[in-house]
């Protein structure tokens, strides 16, 4: 491999004029700046951007914690934070924490994913090891961890989806309240009254919780009653969602419509109603949250609470990018509008059922 000494010797010129013309340090006679580039073209060399970055102070790289690459809403986000990290020449390392529905409950003193937990923990204290400088973390750790693990960390913090603050951190998180309301208000206007939900896991500090909230809220405000037979835990998983969708399904008393907490578990549970014989959406209608790409694609296309991926990721990446600069800056807890992307998968209350 190339190195700049190599340069300096092609190009008959000093190892510090190259380092010149590579750093841009210092103004350099342009047949001396022609030589050098010449040089540089001939060898093939590549400057080392980490080692000058070491020397700089600055490493342009920054981390992101997530808690399954199976997660499709979660790669939105990540796209958004690579393409506004990338503007300003800054590279994104990815770890995930492995979550699996095998390992998740809704009880946090019975949390048995203490492995992913773990490894959660170990890629922050890792990643304040490795010269990056920010961290963006969608977090699998109970609160009080959480909190302890965010106050331990060495470099900037952005956190997402979670109401755990703290001095040296910010909190990005969606109106979730906001947007499951309006999916609520979609389907009671459309005549439902047995309205089911599919959620998924989340501590009380998670901005998820708050879906279930709004759907017991709508209820009770149209004189409805918030029947938790009619809720189900799909663990994000479209295997899991799928069965119980079919529970849901089969009950005397069957729900109209269905609010799932994402979409590939709304999408599994189209496909639930087809294989009992159901049509989505004249016998149920079934609304997601996310309104992924494939959505549009669906059979039938997919009506979807809309959370602004890219660009909370792109807002995340810029915030990172001046807490880098300016650690002692101020947190906040910036919160994100949703809009309902109504499609072909919700329609009018059947009259008899």
């Amino acid at each position: 491999m190339a190195t700049m000494k190599d340069v300096a010797r092609v190009a008959g010129v000093s190892f510090t004029t190259v380092s010149h013309v590579v750093n841009g340090t210092r103004v350099v006679a342009p047949e001396t700046r022609t030589r050098v580039e010449a040089a540089i073209k001939e060898l093939g060399y590549t400057p080392n951007v980490v080692a000058r970055g070491l020397r700089k102070g600055e490493t342009k790289t920054v981390g992101v914690i997530g808690t399954t690459s199976d997660d499709p809403y979660f790669s939105e986000v990540l796209h958004g934070v690579q393409e506004r990290g990338w503007g300003d020449g800054y590279s994104v390392f990815i770890s995930y924490s492995d979550y699996s529905d095998a390992c998740c409950t809704v009880d946090e003193a019975a949390c048995t994913w203490e492995d992913q937990c773990e490894r959660e923990i170990d890629y922050i204290a890792e990643f304040g090891q490795r010269s990056i400088q920010g961290l963006i973390l969608n977090s699998l750790l109970p609160d009080a961890e959480l909190s302890e693990t965010l106050s331990r960390a060495t470099i900037p913090c952005i956190l997402f989806q979670r109401f755990v603050t703290g001095p040296s951190w910010d909190n990005f998180v969606c109106d979730d309240f906001q947007g499951a309301s309006d999916a609520m208000a979609h389907l009671l206007s459309l005549g439902h009254r047995r309205v089911a939900l599919v959620e998924g896991f989340g501590f009380d500090t998670h901005s998820v919780k708050y879906r279930k909230k709004a759907w017991k809220a709508s209820l009770e405000a149209a004189g409805l009653s918030a029947d938790e037979t009619y809720v189900r835990d799909g663990r994000y998983s479209p295997d899991v969602a799928y069965e119980e969708t079919k529970s849901l399904l089969s009950l005397p008393n069957r729900p109209t419509a269905i609010l799932y907490y994402s979409d590939t578990m709304a999408l599994a549970g189209i496909r639930a109603a087809f294989d009992l014989g159901l049509s989505v959406p004249r016998d149920v209608s079934i609304i997601g949250y996310d309104s992924l790409k494939g959505d549009r694609f669906s059979v039938p296309r997919l009506t979807s609470v809309n959370q602004q991926s890219v660009r909370i990721g792109q807002d995340m990446m810029e915030r990172l990018m001046e807490r880098i600069a300016n650690p002692g800056i101020e947190a906040i807890v910036r919160s994100y509008p949703q809009n309902l992307e109504i499609r072909e998968s919700t329609a009018r209350a059947p009259d008899r059922i």
